[in-house]
């Protein structure tokens, strides 16, 4: 098993990675959802639970925008803000 160290930190690199990532998954929820409205009604909630998962990812990509910037202080902050939006 792979231990994990604590004070390790995201590259760049990987940081702009997981920004696409969560973008891509974000956007293919809420896609789903309004799919899933049209077919079976808003009334039916489903669509309404793939928004909540979305906005699940938006509170985790906040998180890790924050993350970026205090783990690369001397990032510019119009630089930094494409990582994650």
């Amino acid at each position: 098993m792979k231990k994990i160290n604590k004070n390790k930190i995201m590259t760049l690199d990987e940081h702009r990675k997981m920004g696409r990532i969560l973008q891509d998954i974000r956007n293919k929820l809420i896609a789903a959802s309004v799919e899933v409205d049209q077919e079976y009604g808003k009334t039916k909630g489903l669509g309404m639970k793939l928004e909540r998962a979305a906005k699940r990812i938006d509170r985790v990509r906040s998180q890790l925008d924050d993350r970026l910037f205090k783990e690369y202080p001397e990032l510019e902050t119009e630089d930094g803000c494409r990582y994650y939006y």
